[in-house]
């Protein structure tokens, strides 16, 4: 158990927690990030991106709910303007069709709105997400141990009880790699674990559709943009970011009718997005920007096109979350990262 989960217990037993949420300890706005919804057990996809089971997002949005005033995107600009006041905005990212089928059902009957950031060519094109398509692979394999150079160096175990580190030091990887690089990089680790690529049919069961995306705008869930295929922004050039960007924008709008003013920037770490990005975002027409890696935001003081969010994790207990959102600037502070690992050194996330 590590040490916030030790003093999150603490403050549960002591009371301070319930203390903290009657009390000002902090003003501001909490983003809270999500991706997936459900039970990753016996998954081949990334067990990283399943945020909570039904159970437990129901237990989180009953607890945020009734301590916390949970906002609309439209709603920013009023509420970073205020002298005071806690709030929390609840997003998810990349569209999945969990989404739909277990958190919008449970937002609806607690009456409670949420923004949803699509990748429209997951949507459209009904193409698996490279950091599911990479624990596929891995978990597919029939091989023992992968290498691949000159990707990387070393040999990376494909055992069982090894595949979650190993997919973090592959995902690691291909988030450091050149853009034009990424492609070669999914066709070498297809042809050495021996699984190939990942089949379409199996992709076209994991996303939302149009349909689903309307229903939930009609029902008052707010939409934003969240690239067209997920790429790292900042590693690629003008005129990539620029489609991403702008296209995303135009895709959404199209299919619900209506504009959209935020996005949230794939992966969102530091190094993910440049002055460029927000450049682009600017001239396509956004109005906010959203990071990942931890924080919150003051009221009086903020980018917006760096709104930092908390990322929600299944493994998380609910001890942590309630003071995630009690003490957050104690439990969800930012996440500094000062360097982007090497291809040939694979790292943990």
């Amino acid at each position: 158990m590590s040490k916030k989960e030790l003093l999150a217990r603490a403050l549960d037993w002591t009371g301070m927690n319930l203390l903290a949420r009657n009390t000002p300890v902090w003003n501001g706005l909490i983003v809270l990030n999500y991706h997936r919804i459900g039970d990753w057990q016996n998954s081949l996809f990334d067990h990283d991106l399943w945020s909570a089971s039904a159970e437990d997002f129901e237990k989180q949005l009953r607890f945020l709910t009734l301590n916390f005033d949970l906002i609309r995107i439209h709603e920013l600009e009023h509420v970073l303007k205020q002298p005071r006041g806690r709030y929390v905005l609840i997003t998810f990212d990349d569209g999945y069709r969990d989404n739909y089928e277990w958190a919008f059902p449970l937002l609806r009957a607690y009456n409670s709105p949420a923004t949803f950031f699509l990748t429209t060519g997951f949507l459209d094109d009904r193409k698996m997400a490279w950091w599911d398509e990479i624990s596929w692979m891995v978990r597919s394999a029939s091989k023992g141990t992968l290498k691949a150079e000159p990707w990387f160096d070393l040999e990376l175990s494909l055992e069982p009880e090894q595949a979650s580190q190993t997919i973090k030091s592959l995902l690691q990887i291909y988030k450091s790699l050149p853009g034009e690089q990424t492609a070669d990089f999914m066709n070498a680790l297809a042809e050495v674990t021996g699984t190939g690529r990942c089949p379409a049919e199996i992709a076209d069961q994991v996303w939302m559709d149009w349909e689903m995306v309307r229903e939930m705008s009609e029902a008052g869930m707010d939409l934003g943009g969240h690239t067209v295929n997920h790429p790292v922004l900042a590693n690629h050039p003008e005129e990539t970011q620029q489609h991403e960007v702008s296209h995303c924008k135009h895709r959404i709008e199209t299919e619900i009718n209506r504009s959209i003013s935020a996005f949230s920037y794939p992966v969102g770490a530091q190094h993910s997005f440049n002055q460029l990005t927000r450049e682009c975002l600017e001239q396509a027409g956004y109005r906010w920007g959203f990071s990942y890696y931890g924080g919150y935001t003051s009221l009086g003081s903020h980018d917006p096109w760096d709104l930092p969010r908390i990322a929600i994790e299944s493994e998380n207990p609910a001890a942590l979350f309630r003071s995630s959102v009690s003490f957050p600037q104690v439990f969800s502070q930012k996440k500094v990262y000062t360097n982007t690992p090497s291809p040939s050194t694979p790292t943990s996330e």
